[in-house]
């Protein structure tokens, strides 16, 4: 009797680590059809569901992701037409990873909003490309950036509105035709802001732990912590940028998958995709 009560007990304490240990995966986007790995469920993956604050950017399907993979593209261009578009029923983001595979057809940028909270309350981690080499961490409170300008105009690139703006190390004159992928995550944990931006083919598998990937690209240690908010996929004038595969975790700083939750049996399929 004694030996099954242990064996319980050892059973239930490594269940209850797991759970501890892993993330919850809150938001996943493959914009696959009759995708089976979307969560919570595929209405995620249909473009009318992707709403822009701003009624000029326009989402829409594309089937010309690098390796064929689905994907959205904005369809707009124009400083007029940028700004946030809420992540459908991502309402209560505070700490975890938040991260997206983009392609550019534009020389704009396209980057995450979190813990938002309004119009002034919140963070913004931008990913330029050919005309800002920069990855540009700002607040919503010092003005970073309010819909239908882009960065500059808001004086959050090279303006001094911006927390940190540090050369995304990607190089010059990138391609802008669509054909290469690149994996951007935003890990979010209390203060801590930590990025990571590179080539999506330098990536061992999209839901690699942080610590695989080596050092962030940027960091700042100085964010407010603001509680839960919303997340959004934001841009400037990025004309016709593809987005896809992406992904929102909670409330650990882990891709881990929750042996429990729907993703648990169906990792393997979807890293073999990329």
């Amino acid at each position: 009797m004694k030996r099954t009560h242990l064996l319980m007990f050892i059973a239930l304490f490594s269940v209850m680590l797991i759970g501890h240990a892993s993330a919850q995966v809150i938001f996943f986007a493959d914009f696959e059809t009759a995708s089976k790995d979307a969560v919570p469920d595929a209405s995620v993956n249909d473009p009318a569901n992707w709403v822009s604050e701003n009624e000029g950017t326009i989402w829409a399907e594309a089937t010309e992701f690098p390796g064929g993979e689905g994907a959205l593209h904005q369809t707009q261009e124009g400083c007029g037409i940028s700004g946030n578009t809420p992540l459908p029923g991502v309402d209560d983001f505070s700490d975890g990873i938040i991260q997206g595979v983009f392609s550019w057809q534009d020389d704009d940028g396209v980057g995450f909003q979190f813990r938002r909270v309004g119009d002034d309350r919140g963070y913004l981690v931008a990913f330029g490309y050919n005309e800002t080499p920069q990855i540009i961490i700002g607040s919503l409170a010092d003005g970073c950036c309010p819909s239908g300008q882009c960065l500059d105009q808001c004086s959050c690139e090279n303006g001094g509105n911006e927390l940190l703006g540090v050369d995304h190390g990607l190089g010059a004159d990138l391609t802008q035709d669509n054909s290469v992928a690149y994996f951007a995550r935003v890990q979010v944990t209390d203060t801590l802001i930590e990025v990571w931006y590179m080539p999506l083919a330098d990536v061992p598998s999209l839901f690699v732990d942080s610590a695989e990937l080596g050092d962030p690209v940027v960091e700042y240690d100085g964010a407010d912590d603001l509680g839960p908010g919303s997340v959004g996929v934001w841009h400037e004038s990025w004309g016709n940028g593809r987005i896809g595969s992406i992904l929102v975790t909670g409330p650990g700083g882990t891709v881990a998958v929750d042996p429990h939750a729907k993703l648990s049996t169906t990792w393997g399929e979807v890293k073999s995709s990329y």
